[in-house]
């Protein structure tokens, strides 16, 4: 499976969860907000995946790929952690499950850092892990402090 492919699952699963937040709390502002987002995200994936770019998006080679693979699911165990971490009150399967839906957002910034490394050594992948699942538990911090490059 590759990045695009990933990344348009979880797109899909994230309007899905705020389709149903939507009917469970009648909030169509908030709705609309993150409705706008998620369609913004995807004008983005197509200018930087179009073919008149001439190369392709967050391509990595098998090795790097392998690390990635390893990394998604620290990730994925960082947003729960935090999730748990942080609950206050009843738990709620809709404000669990929406930051693991933008969750392959948080791995690019680890993706550059893989580039250029043509064999892992396993103490590099167990930092990898590490630094991953941090991404994971800090993900609002992330995502808020992401600027584009100048």
């Amino acid at each position: 499976m590759t990045y695009p492919e990933i990344l348009k699952i979880c797109a899909a699963l994230y309007l899905v969860t705020i389709l149903i937040d939507w009917l469970r709390t009648r909030e169509f502002k908030r709705f609309l907000l993150e409705l706008l987002l998620l369609l913004g995200l995807i004008v983005l994936d197509i200018f930087l995946a179009s073919s008149s770019a001439g190369y392709v998006t967050f391509g990595l080679d098998d090795s790097s790929f392998m690390v990635a693979l390893l990394m998604f699911p620290a990730i994925l165990l960082g947003v729960a952690a935090r999730y748990f971490f942080y609950l206050r009150g009843k738990f709620s399967w809709i404000d669990f499950t929406k930051p693991f839906c933008i969750s392959p957002i948080m791995l690019f910034p680890l993706i550059g850092s893989l580039q250029g490394i043509q064999r892992f050594e396993p103490m590099q992948l167990l930092s990898f892990a590490l630094l991953a699942f941090q991404n994971g538990f800090f993900w609002q911090i992330i995502l808020q402090r992401a600027r584009p490059k100048q």
